[in-house]
C-alpha cells in the first residue's frame, strides 16, 4: 500500500511538472518502468536503468543516422537490424546488462524522431521518479510501522531490504 501511494503522489506530479520543463511525460514513464522492471533495488536499479537507457538512446540515434548515409531503400531495416544485434550483445555485458532498458531508451528515441537530448532527459527523470517512488514507499511503509496501529501485521519485505541483509552477511 505505501508504495502504491508513494508512486500515484508522485507520477502525478510528473504528469504535471515533466512538460514544464520540456520533457515528455510518456519517457519518463518508460524510464520508470524501466528503474522498477530492473529489480535489483536502490541505487543499482538507478544506475543499471540510467545507463541502459542511455546506451538505447545512443542506439536509436546510430539507427537513425545510419538509415540516412545510403540511397538503399531497406536501409533504416538494415541498420536496424545490425544495431539491434549489437545492442541484444551489450545486454550480455556489464554495465549494460539489461537488455530491455536499452530497448526502451532506443524506441523513445524513435518515438521522438530523434530527438535525442529531450528524451534522454526525460528517460532520466522517469528514472528518479522510479528511485523517489520506491524510497518514499520505504518510508511511508516505516512511518506507518512506527506511528500506525499497533496490531499483529506480518510484514513483507521488499526485495531492496531482502538484498539489504544479503549483502550485511557477506
Amino acid at each position: 500500500m505505501a508504495a502504491a501511494l508513494a508512486t500515484g503522489l508522485l507520477s502525478g506530479i510528473w504528469t504535471y511538472i515533466a512538460p514544464l520543463f520540456g520533457m515528455l511525460i510518456w519517457a519518463g514513464f518508460a524510464g520508470c518502468t524501466t528503474f522498477f522492471a530492473v529489480g535489483t533495488g536502490r541505487f543499482r536499479a538507478l544506475t543499471t536503468a540510467t545507463i541502459t537507457n542511455m546506451t538505447g538512446v545512443a542506439c536509436g540515434m546510430a539507427i537513425l543516422i545510419l538509415s540516412t548515409t545510403t540511397e538503399i531503400s531497406a536501409g533504416m531495416a538494415i541498420f536496424s537490424g545490425i544495431v539491434t544485434t549489437v545492442m541484444v550483445l551489450l545486454g550480455t555485458v556489464k554495465p549494460t546488462n539489461y537488455t530491455p532498458g536499452i530497448f526502451m531508451g532506443a524506441f523513445s528515441t524513435f518515438a521522438s524522431g530523434g530527438d535525442w537530448l529531450v528524451v534522454a532527459v526525460s528517460l532520466l527523470g522517469g528514472v528518479l521518479l522510479g528511485f523517489f517512488s520506491a524510497e518514499l514507499g520505504m518510508l511511508f511503509s516505516k512511518l506507518h510501522r512506527t506511528f500506525g496501529p499497533k496490531r499483529a501485521i506480518k510484514t513483507q519485505e521488499t526485495l531492496f531490504q531482502e538484498e539489504d541483509k544479503a549483502e550485511a552477511t557477506k
